[in-house]
């Protein structure tokens, strides 16, 4: 089933779970997020690793930008 992959595809597929396994970590640690938030972003997350792992770094970058922005009083 893996003979055809190439050094290439392994280290894409290693670098996909990777960005899975830490953004499901910082899903979870986030104090913020109700439980049910965070199971809906799981699934996401699982489901649609791709788009799942994009859209959750930029609201999670948009998060810390608003949080930012609300510290500083502007």
């Amino acid at each position: 089933m893996f003979e055809n992959l190439a050094g290439a595809h392994v280290l894409v597929l290693v670098l996909l779970l990777t960005l899975d396994v830490l953004a499901l970590v910082q899903v979870w640690r986030d104090r913020r997020r109700s439980d049910a938030v965070k199971i809906v972003w799981t699934l996401v997350i699982v489901l649609v690793p791709v788009v799942g792992v994009l859209g959750w770094a930029l609201n999670w970058l948009l998060g810390r930008a608003a949080d930012g922005l609300q510290r500083t009083g502007r």
